[in-house]
């Protein structure tokens, strides 16, 4: 009886929590049980549902999106989520903790490909999709100064790629690989970390071709789940054999 009661008054609870505004942002996010990309569809058309949790990253605060991140629905948590690592929250490895513990997934829908996935997963592969971002961001700014120093900003070449060409992050490289080596430590430290995530850091690191110092903290876990992606890691670690990294 008291589940129930606190069932009933969990949205409420939630919503007293946020501002007006936010909240109906909140809610209408919550009517749907699968979190879009930016692109989905055939046709790769901007989702409306990502236009939303845009919205909601202009008027919310810091707080509002970190309650929602711990206490929200499972996709309004994927969102929040998001918000909070293009803020570079300090409240990213506690939530990462959260998730891992309590095994949060959400249901995801990016271009036509749709699937349930863990929210500490989407965390780590969030965290190191974006040394692609950073790359992008840094092309972008030497392809605009180069043209600015050579005085073509007013040809038709600069002029139709100067907004397009418009990639922004506030992370720098060095402080992705910070951040990978704490979350790393965090699912090393946790001896019921999924095969998928262990699979990813070893994975990730082959590809970087960087030797972590704690990977014989990854030698557990080669006789738990017996996988490729670990054998190839370690060989490379101990031995120096670098083997071509399998596709994730």
């Amino acid at each position: 009886m008291k589940i129930l009661i606190f069932l009933t008054f969990f949205p409420f609870f939630i919503f007293g929590q946020l501002s007006p505004k936010v909240n109906r942002l909140y809610k209408q996010i919550a009517k749907s049980k699968i979190a879009e990309g930016k692109n989905i569809s055939v046709d790769g058309h901007e989702s409306e549902l990502y236009k939303i949790h845009e919205k909601m990253d202009k008027i919310a605060t810091d707080q509002e999106i970190e309650y929602i991140a711990f206490h929200g629905n499972p996709v309004n948590k994927y969102y929040a989520t998001n918000i909070l690592f293009k803020k570079k929250s300090k409240s990213l490895e506690k939530l990462f903790k959260n998730y891992l513990k309590n095994k949060d997934s959400v249901e995801v829908l990016r271009g036509c490909l749709r699937g349930i996935s863990h929210m500490d997963y989407e965390i780590y592969t969030r965290v190191t999709f974006e040394k692609q971002i950073i790359n992008q961001a840094d092309w972008e700014k030497k392809w605009k100064d180069s043209m600015i120093i050579n005085k073509k900003e007013n040809t038709p070449e600069y002029l139709n790629g100067v907004d397009i060409l418009n990639t922004e992050t506030k992370w720098t490289n060095k402080e992705i690989d910070s951040l990978v080596c704490k979350l790393d430590e965090i699912i090393l430290d946790n001896q019921e970390s999924s095969k998928k995530l262990i699979d990813l850091i070893c994975a990730y690191h082959l590809y970087e071709n960087v030797k972590v110092p704690y990977y014989e903290k990854i030698a557990y876990f080669e006789k738990r789940y017996n996988s490729q992606y670990i054998k190839k890691y370690l060989n490379f670690c101990r031995y120096g054999i670098r083997e071509k990294a399998i596709d994730f």
